[in-house]
């Protein structure tokens, strides 16, 4: 069923938040959470728009079964008021599968029982047909998300989060691809209508692609619901 499905409810908000988001929570039966640090990217003008006056973000990752992803969705709109312009953002990505029956015991706090799966087989989740949105994903080399940006900007996006990471991968595999793997990267998410989703990921592979300076790869995620500045976004687009 699709209410015991393990999904990933990612929270991203003003630097320092981030461990606010995860105590309330917690009072959710919410127990695993991994927080990164991430900016955010938009044009100027939009920002002020709505809001966003520190582009410092703590991006917070949460696991929890379905049922509890939208309960724990609605408390961050009644506590942080993630709806308003500059609270922040919220959305949940189902997961397609779990490596195993004791990952997601240790992800959903559940005391163990007996294992169904062979440990490391992944458990495969139940997911919906046509999201309502969808989270596109650019690994970019470090100094490139402008070029992220101002593919996807006019294709349809409406702004994005920098998060900052670094390659790791064999020499065979850099030699295969033509590419460098291991230096520092970044990654860039761009929240989406659905209907956007495959204009907006054809114009950064055609400006930041594995053809450009930034050696971009691009990839997407289902999403099954949002709350805060990504529905502000959405109407703006409609007026």
């Amino acid at each position: 069923m699709l209410n015991a499905s393990l999904n990933m409810l990612l929270t991203i908000v003003d630097r320092g938040k981030g461990d606010g988001v995860a105590q309330l929570l917690q009072q959710e039966g919410v127990l695993a959470h991994f927080i990164a640090l991430g900016n955010g990217t938009a044009d100027q003008g939009l920002l002020s728009l709505l809001g966003l006056k520190d582009t410092a973000k703590d991006v917070v990752f949460s696991f929890m079964e379905r049922s509890t992803a939208v309960k724990a969705l609605r408390k961050l709109s009644y506590a942080l008021d993630i709806d308003l312009p500059g609270r922040g953002i919220a959305f949940i990505l189902p997961l397609s599968s779990v490596g195993g029956s004791q990952t997601k015991q240790y992800l959903t706090g559940q005391n163990a029982p007996e294992p169904q799966t062979e440990e490391g087989k992944p458990m495969y989740n139940a997911q919906p047909e046509t999201p309502s949105h969808d989270l596109i994903i650019t690994i970019v080399n470090r100094g490139f998300t402008d070029l992220v940006m101002e593919a996807a900007l006019p294709a349809g996006a409406r702004g994005g989060t920098v998060l900052h990471a670094r390659g790791a991968g064999s020499r065979d595999a850099a030699q295969f691809l033509g590419i460098t793997i291991q230096p520092e990267k970044e990654m860039v998410l761009i929240l989406t209508p659905h209907d956007k989703k495959v204009p907006i990921m054809q114009a950064i592979t055609r400006g930041a692609g594995l053809n450009s300076e930034g050696k971009g790869i691009v990839f997407s995620l289902p999403v099954t619901d949002v709350m805060g500045v990504a529905r502000m976004m959405e109407e703006q687009t409609e007026q």
